[in-house]
């Protein structure tokens, strides 16, 4: 029976029976990622739609699905071409979706590293808790797939993986002061600061641990090297470095507590509409959203819809109508499009994301809707949309006319 092993921490490897695989991977940066991003799906099923999404970021391609497919063709033939029988029914395509094989008997040390964690979360033992705790340390190799650290599909998980890392070594951190293991702190300070060279409480603890050791010089070196990099600050000296400790954990403790009362006081994020609000606050929403649209280069519409009052319209009704619009717009799109009323008769709107791809289709979805007004007979609605093209980090911003409708 083939041991297929997959290491997606500090580095992307496939191993069959402990030996390197499919090298021609490294060959195709679709392919790759197509593989990567089905592994961390952990058997889920993902829609075409979503697959290509991820895969081509805002990137152009006439006709992704056949991409897509063949991208998997290429991939199914490098399997092929080793002779790796136990990887040919790795990818499983239905209609519509693609899947990692979840009947596939294949390790994958992201899956086993949040295992472990969810186990020493549950264990009552220290005993336990520290074996497990070391598990973790020794599985962690660094971030997330460093090659592909920018994909927005990578980054969130990267993080959470690193916050599970983090957690097991101070809580091990923790331990050892309990059980007096100073030697075991060093040690364990040493490896974390080679993935977290500017984690001021690794310092901290790894000079507090030498110093009871006796290690006076080496607690000061290493406290000359962490002022030098700005990771302590620079009136920090070993004989001082307890004290230094217990108030940066006091602060901590406080941090944790003003987090838990701001997610507390944040809103939910159930899909309640688009946000409306005033113009001057989507000028500035906008120029964040510009900013991730250079950097994740996510499409992002602009449009302006207008209503065109007939010759003989009351102004009280078409006040009602143009407020009946707004109530459309917020609740025609998505919890992540803007509006703001521009001028008396006009909104403007934000589209975000890939569904602006086709961002027509909701505002069309919006006109229907005003015509179905009691009053809309006397009122036209009409919408320009424009495409704000993507600059340089620092570089002008541009818009192009997409299309306009009425």
């Amino acid at each position: 029976m083939a041991t297929i092993e997959i290491r997606m921490l500090g580095d992307f490897e496939i191993l069959v029976n402990g030996k390197p695989a499919l090298a021609q991977l490294a060959t195709s940066r679709k392919a790759t990622a197509l593989v990567q991003y089905l592994v961390l799906q952990r058997g889920q099923r993902v829609p075409h739609k979503l697959l290509t999404d991820a895969l081509w970021a805002g990137e152009r391609s006439t006709n992704p699905d056949m991409a897509l497919r063949a991208i998997l063709h290429r991939f199914r033939n490098m399997i092929e071409a080793e002779g790796l029988t136990e990887l040919q029914n790795c990818i499983v395509t239905s209609r519509g979706y693609y899947q990692w094989n979840p009947n596939l008997d294949c390790a994958v040390d992201v899956f086993t590293l949040e295992d472990l964690s969810a186990q020493a979360r549950q264990e009552e033992s220290p005993e336990s808790r520290a074996k497990l705790y070391e598990q973790i340390i020794d599985l962690y190799r660094g971030r997330l797939l460093p090659q592909s650290a920018s994909e927005p599909w990578v980054e969130g998980v990267s993080v959470r993986l690193h916050g599970l890392y983090r957690t097991a070594t101070l809580s091990l951190l923790e331990l050892c002061k309990k059980w007096g293991e100073c030697t075991r702190i060093v040690t364990l300070c040493t490896h974390a600061l080679e993935l977290d060279p500017y984690e001021e409480r690794l310092y901290l603890e790894k000079i507090v641990a030498l110093e009871s050791l006796g290690r006076h010089a080496e607690a000061q070196d290493l406290a000359r090297r962490g002022a030098a990099m700005g990771c302590l600050h620079h009136a920090i000296e070993p004989g001082r470095a307890g004290s230094a400790y217990r108030q940066m954990r006091q602060a901590d403790r406080n941090r944790e507590s003003e987090v838990s009362r701001l997610v507390d006081a944040l809103p939910d994020t159930e899909d309640t509409g688009a946000c409306v609000c005033d113009f001057e606050t989507f000028k500035e929403i906008y120029r964040v959203q510009r900013g991730v649209q250079v950097r994740y280069s996510l499409p992002v519409f602009l449009a302006i819809i207008t209503v065109a009052p007939g010759q003989n319209a009351d102004p009280a009704e078409t006040s009602i109508m143009v407020e009946q619009l707004g109530e459309l717009i917020h609740t025609s799109l998505r919890q992540c499009d803007v509006a703001a009323r521009y001028t008396e008769m006009q909104y403007v709107v934000m589209l975000t994301g890939s569904a602006a791809e086709t961002g027509s289709s909701p505002l069309e979805r919006i006109k229907a809707s005003f015509y179905r007004l009691p009053a809309h007979g006397r009122y036209l609605l009409s919408y320009s949309l424009y495409v704000p093209e993507i600059q340089p980090e620092g570089g002008p911003a541009r818009s192009r006319r997409k299309t306009a409708k009425k």
